[in-house]
């Protein structure tokens, strides 16, 4: 069987509370044993998940299998109050932000004790978008020192924002970036400045929420479809619908056309998708190993959507 055309990992937020359905203890044990199965082997969280729950969720489902066999992460910056009730992901009411020294390694301690591990092997800066100061003078020096103490593998930003991660690259060394969303058939916003920066200085990208929250998996029309985090507008579901159609023109599903244009280029090391039921997630890996016509990118340049090498 050929292997997917870049690495996967799994974002596991949905372990924390969201506005999407819950996801039981039973479910998840279910979802990360199968995710395991076909081999993957990087997961991600954050304590603003739940307020700490999706760490302590994943720790339970970490526990006993081999620490080296696995990369972990989590970030510093955003928080929440245990178990919070969410409205909006993105800025839900009583979320705060704390770039500072102390909080970031308080945060790194605490996420430690969660997860029932002695290290991170990456931990990330989480959405700094209006704080860039603020992490470059607190949290990325904090996360240095952990990491020359061996507590942190690696240091990066994770963020929604290509700029954002653009200024702290003006000012810092960063190891790894969790770019969310910014490179998909509805937002090339990361392929202009970003991807030649990381390029060019060999940081390597981890591709967060290439279906942009879902709505590049499941179609325009499905009830429960979503545009980073929200109900898409009447502008990008239409915008959808024409995409759609260009890629059942090539006989490609528009879920793997999303996949593909997002690994495809080559800043991108790995993609990191959402926590999903086993046939879900067999299905993503199984459009991953499908490499669609030259033509499909093609129809879509015509919609506007650049080759997603195009330029390189």
């Amino acid at each position: 069987m050929n292997p997917p055309v870049k690495p996967v990992g799994l974002g596991f937020g949905l372990l924390g509370t969201t506005n999407a359905a819950p996801i039981s203890d039973a479910e998840a044990e279910r979802m990360m044993a199968a995710a395991w199965d076909m081999g993957i082997r990087r997961f991600d969280t954050a304590p603003l998940y739940g307020g700490g729950l999706s760490e302590e969720r994943l720790g339970r489902l970490l526990r006993g299998l081999p620490r080296a066999d696995y990369m972990l992460s989590s970030k510093v910056g955003r928080y929440r109050d245990y178990a919070a009730a969410v409205s909006n992901p993105m800025d839900n009411p009583g979320d705060w932000r704390d770039y500072s020294r102390d909080a970031t390694l308080r945060a790194i301690e605490t996420s430690l004790s969660r997860l029932g591990t002695n290290r991170l092997d990456i931990a990330f800066v989480h959405d700094c978008d209006d704080n860039i100061d603020e992490a470059l003078e607190g949290a990325l020096p904090a996360l240095a020192d952990l990491k020359s103490q061996g507590v942190v593998g690696a240091i990066g930003c994770g963020s929604n924002v290509a700029a954002t991660h653009l200024a702290l690259l003006h000012h810092s060394d960063l190891d790894v970036l969790m770019v969310a969303g910014r490179f998909t058939l509805l937002d090339q916003t990361a392929a202009k400045d970003l991807f030649p920066m990381c390029l060019s200085r060999g940081i390597d990208v981890e591709l967060a929420a290439p279906f942009n929250s879902g709505i590049l998996a499941t179609g325009a029309d499905h009830p429960s479809t979503r545009f980073d985090y929200q109900q898409p507008g009447v502008e990008i579901r239409a915008r959808v619908r024409k995409i759609e159609a260009a890629c059942a023109a090539q006989g490609v599903s528009l879920k793997r056309a999303a996949l593909h244009y997002s690994a495809a280029h080559p800043a991108v090391t790995r993609l990191v998708l959402g926590l999903t039921e086993p046939t879900g997630l067999a299905s993503n890996l199984e459009d991953l190993r499908h490499i669609p016509p030259a033509d499909l990118w093609r129809n879509l340049d015509e919609l506007g959507i650049p080759a997603p090498t195009k330029g390189i």
